[in-house]
């Protein structure tokens, strides 16, 4: 009840504001020349009374359109006296409302805007900074699209920033470093963060030579966002004493990202052709080299699901790098094991990955791993430090891992199986190395499940010596990050649950209801879509999936 009086309270106050503003701006009136005048008054004379008290009235007094017509105007007249003095009073003219007036009101403007920069083109910054801005209002999210007052506002904007850019081009960086300065702070809120990254796809879609520079900035951003709910979630885990406050904010990074990767996977639909390429590239800059990101990495699922030729560039780059064998130097060793966690949860997960990539990708992995293992058998220094064989271990649970998760299609057949062995499993479970004492649990045992029931490997007696091993020494910690577990984004998660396949393990038949296909059922109840975006159930999918190994009935418990 106090919450609810509070809010009235609060609403009586802002109305009373907005009536007496409304009221200020009918008594306010400019007349015919008049900024001119003191413009001209404080240039040639130093007057500077009336000019202190006109930057004071464009700061606290709205204007109405006869006050915005003469301002305009007045200050069109002297735009060439704008010289850095005038800094303050340029960027108080350019934060005046303008972009929702009438169409000759914002030629206005944009007149205004346009002599200002080609004739003193160190204001670019400021003004940038002020077009920049009228992103980030505040408003209303939408589902579909933007609601056309909206989208005719915005395409105001886009319209003064398209003629800069074409009369000076090398504003562009200017204009570069203006966005990435302006972009929201992650937990602003929905809406702001969500419409900024929606203007800035426009922008790119005008300014082609700033498309990736652009797409760069928004998904370092989102990788932002996907770190902080990850590692809210892990603190979560560890702490159950989470103030509801914190919970809330969590939930708005989570909505936020949620439908940042909507705008940018409708940008990759939209445009294909020129958007995988640019992609491709940013995802080998920007989420290759972050670790234990959740979700932003998807965005490379569903572009390698639309073009065969991006698919294969992607795994290809992939195992170059898991490999060793694109010429890094010391230090690379991160970067290798998390270019094979990425490749084979690309392989596993996606379903326009063809099973002949599959086979192509274990049979190289297992070749590798083996001359590894020569090359460690004939050196004098051979060690089973996990640091110093760190790419190896890394490959070979990558083996582990496909080999348990698509035991359906790897032991489907007579042919198939032949496959399997050829791999020569039992060398890489039995090697000096022991790849499966640092391989994540649940890998381990599902993949000694799948190859003990056809008869191709067993790991038992290897698995409870490294327990026993592990009982006397200090606990072992395993890398269980799996970059392509299921998705837990709901809104978003409607584009990419379809081109994912989930775990099936090979000892349950008969359920060929995919997880993927239960969320999209229960997304179409309100109710349940009401229950995903709140920070229970959020936190539940977040916590109840790991490594990719749990069936779907287990994931809504």
């Amino acid at each position: 009840m106090a919450l609810t009086a509070n809010k009235s309270v609060a609403s009586l106050m802002q109305k009373a504001i907005n009536r007496q503003a409304a009221i200020t701006r009918l008594k306010f009136k400019l007349s015919e020349k008049q900024v001119e005048n003191i413009i001209l008054s404080y240039t040639r004379e130093g007057n500077s009374g009336p000019y202190v008290e006109l930057m004071k009235v464009l700061k606290e007094y709205p204007l109405n359109d006869d006050n915005f017509r003469i301002l305009f105007e007045d200050c069109l007249s002297c735009v060439v006296l704008f010289n850095r003095d005038f800094s303050q009073f340029v960027e108080l003219v350019c934060n005046v409302e303008w972009a929702s007036r009438k169409s000759e009101l914002v030629e206005l403007f944009s007149k205004f805007v346009l002599s200002l920069v080609t004739a003193h083109t160190y204001h670019c910054p400021r003004v940038m900074t002020c077009l920049m801005r009228c992103f980030k209002a505040d408003g209303e999210n939408w589902d579909e699209s933007p609601t056309d007052e909206t989208v005719s506002l915005w395409s105001n904007i886009h319209t003064i920033i398209a003629q800069i850019v074409a009369i000076m081009p090398m504003t562009s960086d200017i204009l570069m470093r203006t966005v990435i300065e302006q972009f929201p702070y992650y937990k602003a809120g929905c809406y702001i963060n969500r419409s900024y990254v929606h203007n800035l796809i426009w922008m790119s879609k005008y300014i082609p030579l700033l498309q990736e520079q652009i797409m760069a900035a928004i998904v370092t951003r989102m990788v932002e966002m996907d770190v902080n709910i990850v590692e809210s979630n892990k603190n979560k885990c560890k702490d159950d004493t989470m103030f509801e406050m914190e919970s809330e904010e969590q939930d708005v990074v989570s909505e936020t990202l949620d439908y940042c990767m909507l705008e940018v996977l409708k940008w990759l639909e939209d445009e294909r052709d020129t958007a995988m390429n640019v992609m491709c590239n940013i995802f080998e800059r920007i989420i290759l080299p972050t670790y234990g990101t959740r979700h932003v990495q998807f965005l490379l699922l569903y572009t390698i699901s639309i073009s065969q030729q991006c698919a294969d560039r992607v795994l290809n780059n992939l195992w170059i790098i898991a490999a060793g064998l694109h010429g890094l130097g010391p230090g690379a060793l991160s970067t290798r094991r998390t270019a094979a966690s990425h490749l084979a949860g690309l392989l596993a997960r996606c379903v326009r990955v063809p099973n002949s990539r599959l086979i192509h990708y274990l049979k190289s992995m297992a070749e590798w791993c083996h001359s590894y293992i020569t090359a460690t058998q004939e050196s004098t220094t051979a060690t089973d430090n996990t640091k110093h064989h760190g790419a190896f271990y890394a490959i070979c649970h990558a083996v582990f891992y496909l080999v348990a998760f698509k035991n359906h299609h790897l032991f489907m057949s007579k042919e198939s199986l032949l496959f399997v062995e050829s791999l020569n499993l039992p060398r890489l479970v039995t090697c000096a190395l022991n790849p499966l004492r640092s391989c994540p649990p649940q890998v381990t045992h599902a993949f000694s499940s799948v190859t003990r029931a056809h008869q191709v490997v067993y790991c038992q007696s290897i698995i409870e010596k490294n327990s026993r091993h592990t009982l006397s020494t200090v606990k072992q910690q395993y890398d269980e990050w799996f970059p392509y577990d299921p998705y837990t984004l709901p809104r978003s998660g409607k584009k990419i649950w379809p081109l994912c396949i989930e775990y099936k393990d090979f000892l349950k038949e008969g359920d060929d209801e995919s997880q993927y296909s239960r969320m999209t059922k229960k997304m179409e109840d309100d109710d349940y879509l009401m229950m995903a975006t709140s920070p229970k159930l959020a936190s539940s999918l977040t916590n109840g999936v790991t490594a990719g190994f749990r069936t779907s009935e287990s994931v809504f418990m």
